[in-house]
């Protein structure tokens, strides 16, 4: 599934089918994502060398294949992960690819199952990879991921059943929340609802308990850890 930032434009490519067929999404959310007991913080360092900031991507994330080329780069993608990773408690999951690459003239853009950025400006690499994560593992947990895409991408997939789209799409209470305290674009899907929350709570946004319970309810990964940090801060 190739995802445009922008347009969010989907292709399929052999790639995404290979490696999606290792991860495939599961029937609830417990059986991707496991809480160890001894769960401590992962500590960032700048990597001297493209080298050793794959070798960190490999031993904490298990990305087989970090191919970045730009030391500051591949230095801002990992401490992006390991921030994911703290603030989910080390359940976030990674594909097994992750890849930057600079083009002119092209649009931001991520494909979930291999995160592949195409970037022309610095500033938007964190947000993309964050966002792409966050559909990454929204497709992990939740069986109903390919019903919760834009109209065309759900008939590109040859998907009838259109009851989770068509009930996000005619809530306008809802809508207008999210227009409010995420963004216009979030409104566009369930799914990009769900990633662009992600985004922001990865990014320390605070936001109303409605648009927790509206994250739980399109089956976002790692509500339970989100709301229990919302009540902690508003203790």
């Amino acid at each position: 599934m190739k995802i445009s930032f922008n347009s969010c434009s989907i292709t399929n490519s052999c790639i995404y089918h290979k490696l999606n067929s290792l991860f495939r999404p599961a029937k609830s959310e417990a059986d991707v994502f496991c809480r160890t007991p001894k769960f401590e913080n992962l500590q960032f360092f700048k990597c001297k060398t493209i080298k050793e900031a794959s070798d960190f991507a490999e031993k904490n994330f298990n990305i087989l294949n970090f191919d970045v080329n730009n030391l500051p780069d591949a230095n801002l993608m990992n401490s992006i992960m390991t921030k994911i990773f703290n603030i989910t408690e080390g359940q976030a999951k990674y594909p097994p690819v992750v890849s930057l690459k600079r083009q002119k003239g092209s649009r931001f853009t991520g494909e979930c199952g291999d995160i592949y950025i195409s970037i022309i400006k610095n500033k938007k690499i964190a947000d993309i990879l964050i966002h792409e994560i966050g559909h990454y593992n929204h497709q992990l947990c939740s069986k109903n991921y390919f019903k919760m895409g834009k109209l065309s991408e759900i008939e590109a997939d040859g998907i009838t059943d259109l009851s989770i789209y068509d009930k996000f799409m005619n809530d306008r209470k809802s809508l207008k929340l999210i227009k409010k305290y995420i963004c216009p674009y979030a409104t566009s899907s369930p799914a990009e609802f769900v990633a662009c929350t992600f985004e922001k709570i990865i990014n320390g946004k605070q936001l109303p308990p409605e648009i927790y319970d509206l994250y739980s309810k399109y089956e976002g990964p790692f509500a339970d850890i989100f709301k229990r940090n919302l009540s902690i801060k508003q203790v």
